[in-house]
């Protein structure tokens, strides 16, 4: 087995600890993995990281529902509009992006402006968790009307990255959960898996024709390593400073952001 496909499968521990202790940031990981490492196509390493997440998230929120550490009334709210986003930008929206872009005379490929489209959200996921960690949760425990709006519109944005970028979203449903509802934030960490499970699914059932061109053995072995990680930021959850930790991780991701910014410019340059 090559080296890169080895680092590739160790990096599949970090995709289960951060899906585990911050209920977001797996995908944020995944999709670099399996572009750069396995050396998949954007195009269909998008399926690749909702199938992976989608089995990681829906894992990892059967204890919290087994224990009713989910609001199942409050998921609905995210995951109706979110998967309608889903639906909407798989179906219409993804397909709508040319192979090719001729920006005044410069060809920018289709693969190309994914990529610079996740590096973008990574720096939103950065953002967001940045400002998490300087806040702290609303007073109260029920939903109003402009709550309600609130979680609606995050729920769209949500299902937009989903379907674009294959993210799962978790840096938006967290803090939303927290700031706008007041939940704590290990429930909203475990709620925020049931929503990316259930998102990530519905985004690669609308993809099922892509599902042919899939290395099913690289995979399954992933997103098998992945629940080990899963496993071991569930038991540290509890143990480890979450807010610090995501003030860490946020600074990671920035630093994930600017590699792929300077890859793809440098892939651009050599075409």
């Amino acid at each position: 087995m090559e080296l890169i496909l080895v680092i590739g499968f160790l990096l599949a521990i970090l995709v289960g600890l951060s899906m585990g202790m911050m209920g977001s940031g797996g995908s944020i990981l995944t999709l670099p993995i399996f572009v750069y490492l396995f050396r998949i196509e954007p195009q269909y390493a998008l399926d690749y990281s909702l199938f992976s997440i989608g089995a990681l998230a829906i894992i990892g929120s059967i204890t919290p529902l087994i224990k009713k550490e989910i609001d199942l009334h409050i998921t609905t709210v995210f995951l109706v509009p979110s998967i309608l986003s889903v639906y909407l930008t798989k179906r219409y929206l993804l397909p709508a992006i040319p192979q090719q872009v001729d920006f005044d005379n410069t060809f920018i490929s289709r693969n190309h402006i994914i990529m610079l489209l996740f590096a973008f959200v990574i720096l939103l996921s950065a953002v967001a968790m940045i400002s998490r960690k300087r806040q702290t949760a609303a007073s109260t425990a029920h939903m109003n009307i402009v709550q309600v709006s609130k979680a609606i519109a995050s729920g769209l944005l949500v299902g937009l990255i989903t379907g674009l970028v294959g993210a799962g979203g978790g840096f938006i449903i967290v803090p939303s959960l927290v700031l706008l509802l007041g939940i704590p934030l290990k429930q909203a960490i475990s709620t925020s898996l049931l929503i990316i499970g259930l998102n990530a699914s519905f985004g690669l059932m609308a993809n099922y024709h892509f599902w042919a061109h899939m290395n099913w053995p690289i995979l399954v072995i992933f997103t098998l390593i992945t629940l080990i990680g899963l496993q071991l930021g569930n038991k540290w959850k509890g143990r480890l400073d979450t807010i610090r930790l995501q003030g860490m991780f946020a600074y990671f991701l920035i630093s994930i952001a600017v590699l792929i910014l300077v890859f793809e410019s440098i892939q651009f340059v050599n075409q």
